[in-house]
């Protein structure tokens, strides 16, 4: 079967090896760079883009959870995986077999794993979660002295190596002087932690704290190894940053007019009637809704790019299709196509924060959202080069 071109992602591979070499060249000799795959690699295709990271030289890939750390390792790829988040002691043996590593965050925690493991000769590799101020995931590494004392005794377990530690900045993207103060507390922190962990013997290979938001303003504070995640797709992760290095969006977002329809006076257009319309308008039928991840309270919020032109979404956005007004836009014909976010026909970038802005949201929220539906085209040299479709 043909690729749908009903609603569809271009992924620019050329724009991630851009991003990946305008972050790397803020690091450090040696410094190791971990591509973020999470949420699908934030809706990019987990699979794909671990393997052009790879390609491109990263050390490291991080996930959120086991389960996509199968998908990782299903779809060969080889590369060291972090596990961020908890995954439950029994699959311990699971994670040493497909060489996984787990974030520990307790000395209960690791004694679970540990456990979990007892009886064979497996070691499974752990990075230790340090909580410096971001209050989620960790082990407290202020105000807490109990907590170098679990660490010691967490380094003493047989079957759990410790291969490194780290901790997450809550403000690293913001310029704010309350925090910047914060993100220094959080580096110190840090580190206070690991120079008690150090006089105890415990000298983790690789140290890393950096997000996106610290890669680009903190350079200074890499260390062994930096996680950025939003930025290696090409946006920022907030306006504190957009000038300090060079990013370009690698997801780009398109649609096609369905249908045009010349719509009279004091019309309702869509569910619940939200909209009438003030006069006579031209209204395209556009193959793409909530189910593809248009959120509903975009519902005349959102504007779309066509010909050059912003044209607004009115009525509500319904499961699979939504309405823009297209009056001012003469010439257009079905089959034409619509950017909802990313590099528009004349190459210029519609704003995907454009959107989140609408929402109220961030542009994380909305790339995790594109569905499933959505075929990703992976593009190289502006031709495709694979295609992901999740469905068919």
């Amino acid at each position: 079967m043909k690729t749908l071109m009903r609603t569809w992602a271009n992924i620019s591979l050329d724009n991630l090896e851009h991003n990946y070499r305008a972050l790397r060249s803020r690091l450090p000799q040696g410094c190791r760079f971990l591509g973020v795959m999470k949420a699908d690699a934030y809706g990019h295709g987990a699979v794909p883009i671990s393997h052009a990271l790879a390609d491109l030289g990263a050390e490291y890939l991080a996930v959120s959870n086991i389960e996509e750390a199968v998908q990782l390792r299903r779809g060969n790829v080889r590369l060291p995986i972090l596990i961020l988040g908890y995954t439950p002691a029994s699959y311990a043996d699971n994670m040493v077999f497909m060489d996984i590593t787990q974030e520990v965050h307790s000395l209960s925690y690791a004694q679970q794993l540990d456990q979990a493991l007892a009886g064979t000769n497996y070691i499974l590799n752990v990075h230790v979660k340090l909580d410096t101020g971001m209050t989620r995931l960790g082990f407290f590494a202020y105000d807490d002295a109990l907590t170098i004392d679990q660490i010691d005794a967490l380094s003493r377990l047989q079957h759990l190596h410790i291969e490194g530690v780290f901790t997450h900045f809550a403000v690293a993207d913001s310029t704010a002087e309350s925090d910047v103060a914060f993100t220094q507390t959080q580096y110190a922190r840090f580190t206070d932690m690991i120079a008690q962990m150090k006089a105890r013997g415990i000298e983790p290979e690789i140290r890393h704290c950096c997000n996106s938001g610290a890669t680009i303003l903190y350079p200074q504070y890499a260390m062994d190894m930096v996680r950025p995640g939003i930025a290696t797709y090409g946006l920022h992760p907030s306006a504190d940053t957009a000038n300090a290095c060079d990013l370009r969006p690698v997801m780009s977002v398109y649609t096609s007019v369905a249908q045009l329809r010349n719509v009279p006076a004091d019309t309702a257009v869509s569910y619940g009637r939200s909209y009438v319309t003030p006069s006579a308008r031209k209204v395209a039928v556009l193959p793409v809704g909530y189910a593809d991840g248009l959120p509903r309270a975009l519902s005349g919020k959102a504007v779309f790019r066509v010909h050059g032109r912003d044209v607004p979404v009115v009525g509500r956005i319904c499961m699979d299709m939504c309405m823009v007004d297209v009056s001012d836009v003469p010439e257009l014909r079905e089959g034409d196509t619509f950017t909802l976010f990313g590099y528009d026909e004349d190459g210029t970038i519609v704003p995907c924060e454009r959107l989140s802005d609408a929402l109220g949201t961030i542009s994380y929220e909305l790339l995790c959202q594109i569905s499933k539906r959505i075929p990703r085209i992976y593009l190289e040299g502006g031709k495709a080069s694979e295609i992901l479709q999740y469905i068919v």
